[in-house]
Formats: C-alpha cells, sequence, structure tokens
C-alpha cells in the first residue's frame, strides 16, 4: 500500500486539538489510506513568515522539503490575512510555492472560516462572521486559480454547521480556534478534498454521536465537493 507523505504549514488553526494526527491521520486510516504526516505550525504565524528562512519554522520547512519527498503540502494562512491583506497572502503563498515545486509535492490550500459573531477581532476589522466568510472563500479561491491549486474550503463547511446546527459548537472560547468539533470538521474537509473522498462513509467517529458524525461528514462532503471558482 502507498503511503502518502504530507507536511502541514500553519498556525494554531491547524495545530489545535491536534488535527493532523488526532483527526486527519485517524479518517485517513479509517478509510484504508495510510498517511505519513508532518507539520510547521507556530501561532500567529502567517506564510510569510513560514517562507522565510531567518525564523526557526523557515528555516525547518527549506530542510524538511530538500529532505524528504512529500506527496502533499498544505498551506494554511493567519486566518484574517486573506481577507484584509491579500497581497501578503499571496506573497508568502508564491514564496512557499517556490520552495515546494522542487520537492515535486502538490501544493493544497486549507481556506479557514471565519469567526463567530461576537468576536472583538470582527469589530475591530469591521467585519461579519458572513462577510469574513466570503472573504475568505473568495481569497482562497483566488488563490488557487493563481497558482492553479486545490483548496479544502473548510469555512464553507463551518459556515453550514454555524447557520443549520447551533446545537454543535465548531468554536473554542474565543471564538476563533476551533473545538473539537472543529477540527474535526476541518480534518473530514481537508481529506475529503485532497482524496476525492466521500467522507460520508468514513467509519471514524471521533468520540461523536452518530447525528453529530452525520450533521459534520455531510458538510464536509458538501464544501469538498463543490467546485472551485
Amino acid at each position: 500500500m502507498k503511503t502518502y507523505n504530507i507536511l502541514f504549514i500553519g498556525n494554531s488553526y491547524t495545530y489545535f486539538n491536534k488535527m493532523p494526527t488526532e483527526y486527519f491521520e485517524k479518517i485517513a486510516e479509517s478509510a484504508g489510506i495510510s498517511v505519513n504526516i508532518s507539520s510547521v505550525t507556530r501561532g500567529g504565524w502567517t506564510l510569510v513568515k513560514h517562507a522565510c528562512e531567518e525564523f526557526e519554522e523557515g528555516a525547518k520547512i527549506a530542510a524538511l522539503l530538500r529532505e524528504n519527498k512529500y506527496d502533499y503540502v498544505v498551506l494554511q494562512e493567519q486566518s484574517f490575512r486573506p481577507a484584509t491583506e491579500f497581497e501578503y497572502f499571496l506573497k508568502g503563498a508564491s514564496q512557499l510555492l517556490e520552495k515546494i515545486k522542487p520537492n515535486g509535492a502538490t501544493p493544497f490550500f486549507y481556506g479557514t472560516w471565519g469567526r463567530g459573531e461576537g468576536s472583538v477581532e470582527l469589530g475591530a476589522y469591521d467585519l461579519t462572521h458572513d462577510s469574513m466568510t466570503k472573504k475568505l472563500v473568495d481569497a482562497y479561491d483566488a488563490a488557487a486559480k493563481e497558482f492553479g491549486c486545490d483548496v479544502a474550503q473548510v469555512g464553507l463547511a463551518f459556515d453550514d454547521v454555524y447557520k443549520n446546527h447551533k446545537e454543535i459548537n465548531l468554536y473554542d472560547r474565543d471564538l476563533s480556534h476551533p473545538s473539537k468539533y472543529g477540527s474535526y470538521l476541518a480534518a473530514l474537509t481537508i481529506f475529503a478534498k485532497m482524496f476525492d473522498f466521500d467522507v460520508r462513509s468514513v467509519a471514524f467517529d471521533a468520540g461523536f454521536t452518530k447525528e453529530e458524525n452525520e450533521i459534520l461528514k455531510n458538510a464536509a462532503y458538501a464544501a469538498a465537493n463543490r467546485k472551485n471558482i
């Protein structure tokens, strides 16, 4: 069986609840797909900083790409940057893609979510959950089109559950970071898009109820099977 080597690059939206290993890897195992996960993450970090080898994280990314062959490299930008500083999002993505290209890995965007209503930071940027969601979706779609990459629009899956299933709390107390439900939903959406897999059939349940799994897996499936603009 082929083992897919996957490198996650991002910040706390990636490492919260140990998403790559506690959820993504276990979803893959349940689906009969072997993965080997590596991660380079730091809270609040941007793609521009991850691309800079003067920082420990940037140096580590460069070394990993030189020394290992990856099938996929997942790029997750700081939560507001695609919506508020699109040009810097593109700059960081471009710089990292130049490092990824010689490795031969397929780059893959992890599109994040609008913050929950009541978030102080939403007000600071004069945004709402809806407007932040739309700006992020549009920004990640534009970047995917610009660079010829796929994107898992986790933000669309979040928006679906947030609006239609309020009994499931996707957010940590800060209305920004993901709860365990949110991290599981992110992993489902990324896995579904990356492997073109119908996650509604995945047996792994993350310890959640049958009803909760049905809601989360349906939302991930719908977001992953939407066509990129």
